[in-house]
């Protein structure tokens, strides 16, 4: 008996959830940055793990070039899992034109 094939395998659920985890990330920092002249404001942190922004219990000062330096390093990471995405994509698509000769 045949096995089913998974049009999507682990991988590309792996390389969704990232981008999703890095589009979350994204938006915290920029957050944070928006923020970072309001008098008062408690700079946020991402939890990968629950997917939510929690405050710093560490630090109670912003640190502009911290967060600017994580919205780079986020914006990379998110990038290359794009870029992964993309390639996974064109080998399906390569796969199912094959199949037209």
């Amino acid at each position: 008996m045949l096995e089913p094939i998974e049009l999507f395998d682990k991988q590309f659920n792996n390389l969704e959830r990232s981008m999703e985890i890095a589009a979350r990330r994204q938006e915290v920092i920029a957050h944070n940055i928006a923020n970072a002249k309001t008098p008062g404001y408690e700079p946020m942190s991402f939890d990968e793990q629950l997917m939510a922004a929690v405050k710093r219990t560490d630090k109670k000062q912003l640190n502009l070039e911290e967060e600017l330096a994580a919205l780079t390093d986020n914006s990379v990471k998110y990038s290359a899992y794009v870029k992964l995405l993309s390639s996974k994509i064109n080998v399906l698509k390569t796969i199912a034109t094959q199949g037209r000769r």
